[in-house]
């Protein structure tokens, strides 16, 4: 490798000469720039370790690739011009130049940075000159510095919306350089149409607000090395009242009850808040509450009206029932009795006459033998009498 040209332009000038050959050469070269390497050819390059810095703690450069004897390192900040150099270091002595400062270089030509700060964040640049005194490599590396981060602020245009309202969030934070992240209740936030985001991901806008965005908002600001989230703020959406019903379903906004027959009927309708309900006949009644009991005594057909109203959204709707009065229809059970009624006069007789029956066998002598004992019950006039009357029941 040959010593590093005190004229480094001299190459060009040689090489170009005001020719359009010389400029495409020189293009041609620009254009193949590779990264150093070392004399075996590997790859030379700065990593720092650990890989990120932070702010307080320490980071060393170390130097990856080169595995040459070397002479001396020369370390940098952005250029390699003299203005720009951190410190020299030579292997023979094992002595750095200068020695007042806090950076320290390693026998190996690492640089140690102990106690960093923002303004260590830079581009390093390492000269490394080989035992014969020639430049060997030259390599730059990053160095990024992060601090940790202080909890980030979240500001919201309002916090009592209506369906679809405008919405501004703001996410405040000390440090710069950070990544915004949003989330809406602890999950980050699925961004749609009506949602913008600045470029900086700051400031979030909802555009025509709905009830699905209400919840809690916060921003999360993050780095390398830090994370740090906000409050929540909670996002409250008034909507409706929407989608009213009343149950039992009427059909065709019809439902039959039974003359002299209770029902009870519920009114129900999507809001927030929470709505006010109002029933209403055709006279004027009004009965406030979400449900409302009907108790039909004539045969005439009655309208009835559900209102709902939302204070907060100043809206409201309504709906109408009509109640169809039908005949009583009696159950089974109900035709059983009726049956069973029909029958208690034959049951009475029928009892009646086994109590006679059973009478007129007692006044009978019994005899001891089973034979002659049914005889006698059978000659019994009293049970010949019995048995006729039964006969005739039957």
């Amino acid at each position: 490798m040959q010593p590093f040209s005190e004229h480094p332009h001299s190459g060009w000038k040689a090489l170009g000469r005001g020719s359009w050959k010389g400029l495409l050469m020189a293009a041609s070269i620009l254009h193949c720039w590779m990264p150093p390497r070392s004399a075996q050819g590997t790859p030379v390059s700065i990593v720092p370790r650990p890989p990120y810095g932070t702010v307080g703690s320490n980071v060393t450069l170390t130097i990856e690739g080169f595995s040459e004897r070397a002479l001396s390192y020369n370390w940098y900040r952005k250029t390699t011009e003299n203005s720009n150099r951190i410190v020299s270091y030579s292997t023979l002595t094992g002595v750095q130049k200068p020695t007042d400062i806090r950076e320290r270089v390693q026998p190996r030509g690492f640089l140690f940075i102990p106690h960093l700060t923002l303004g260590d964040d830079d581009l390093y640049v390492v000269q490394i000159v080989d035992s014969r005194g020639v430049i060997a490599a030259i390599v730059r590396g990053k160095l990024p510095v992060y601090e940790k981060l202080a909890k980030p602020n979240i500001t919201v245009s309002s916090t009592n919306v209506g369906e679809n309202d405008s919405l501004e969030l703001t996410c405040s934070t000390e440090n710069k350089g950070v990544n915004i992240l949003w989330l809406s209740n602890n999950q980050p936030l699925a961004l749609n149409d009506k949602m913008h985001m600045t470029h900086d991901n700051q400031t979030l806008t909802i555009m025509s607000v709905k009830r699905t965005d209400a919840g809690s908002y916060q921003c999360e600001a993050g780095n390398p090395v830090s994370t740090n989230r906000s409050d929540s703020q909670i996002l409250t959406v008034n909507y409706g009242p929407d989608h009213i019903e009343i149950l039992p379903s009427p059909e065709n906004g019809e439902i039959k009850v039974q003359f002299n027959t209770s029902l009870t009927l519920e009114c129900r309708a999507l809001s927030y808040p929470s709505v006010h309900y109002e029933w209403q006949d055709i006279n004027g009644s009004v009965h406030s509450g979400s449900t409302f009991m009907v108790n039909p005594t004539s045969w005439e057909q009655k309208k009835y009206t559900c209102w709902a109203r939302n204070n907060m959204t100043n809206s409201s709707i309504s709906k109408d029932i009509t109640i169809h009065v039908v005949e009583v229809k009696f159950s089974e059970v109900a035709r059983n009795r009726k049956i069973l009624f029909g029958m208690a006069p034959i049951l009475v007789l029928i009892s009646v006459l086994i109590f006679k029956w059973t009478e007129s066998i007692r006044s009978c002598s019994m005899s001891s033998n089973a034979r002659d004992r049914l005889s006698q019950i059978r000659s019994c006039p009293g049970q010949r009498k019995v048995e006729k009357k039964l006969k005739k029941v039957d």
